[in-house]
């Protein structure tokens, strides 16, 4: 499924890395309900509903989110990640997007850290590993806030400088590298939040308290776009 705002594009699916020059933030965001705006040269462009649950070794992520598309119309996105509960490595991700009344169905079967892809059940021969060089796997698909919100405390924990990121709908991995600058904070983030940033594909950065890990903005300057935190609780 296509969307645009580079939705599907590799360079919208990079995510955040922490900045080497700036304090890391180890904890990933508490349990509870979380809502977001996407923005995009200031208009209103979807929203956002993402639920986090722990249970016993598991952090279970859900997300429902709705993206006003000008060429697609609305598009509806339902998806399930989870999360090893120590090392934050992916487990499993389910994701169903509909637009013009048809839905497409992705999956990613893990299994350590290789894997496969399924489209509408089907299993594709496209590899899932580790890639050379990267120090641990994260999981990205189409404008999802949850692709952000789990690479700080990830890159942390696995003291990476370079992930492999897997992309359900488009079934490919790349490698995602960090940016040891600093970004710049935008005058309306929190004078509290740190900034987390990635260099390649495509610049992103990531504003969260570093206390808690509650992610209060994503910045995405090469599609002037800005997901804000409306609401937690």
């Amino acid at each position: 499924m296509k969307v645009r705002v580079a939705l599907l594009a590799v360079a919208w699916l990079a995510a955040v890395l922490s900045s080497a020059s700036m304090a890391r933030a180890a904890t990933m965001m508490a349990d509870g309900t979380y809502q977001y705006t996407l923005n995009q040269n200031g208009a209103s462009t979807g929203t956002s509903a993402l639920t986090i649950k722990r249970s016993g070794s598991v952090i279970a992520i859900h997300e429902d989110e709705t993206i006003a598309d000008p060429s697609f119309g609305t598009v509806q996105a339902s998806a399930d990640q989870t999360l090893a509960i120590t090392t934050l490595s992916p487990l499993s991700f389910v994701a169903a997007y509909t637009s013009a009344g048809k839905t497409q169905d992705v999956r990613l079967a893990l299994g350590g850290m290789t894997g496969s892809f399924i489209h509408n059940g089907e299993r594709l021969t496209v590899p899932v590993r580790l890639l050379p060089g990267t120090q641990a796997m994260a999981i990205q698909d189409q404008a999802l806030v949850m692709s952000f919100i789990v690479v700080p405390a990830l890159a942390e924990v696995a003291s990476a400088s370079a992930f492999t990121i897997a992309v359900p709908t488009a079934a490919r991995t790349f490698i995602m590298h960090v940016d040891p600058a600093p970004p710049v904070k935008p005058a309306n983030v929190q004078a509290s939040d740190v900034g987390f940033a990635i260099a390649s594909p495509v610049a992103f950065a990531v504003w969260l308290d570093p206390k808690t890990g509650l992610v209060d903005e994503i910045d995405v300057p090469a599609q002037s776009l800005v997901i804000s935190l409306t609401k937690h609780t």
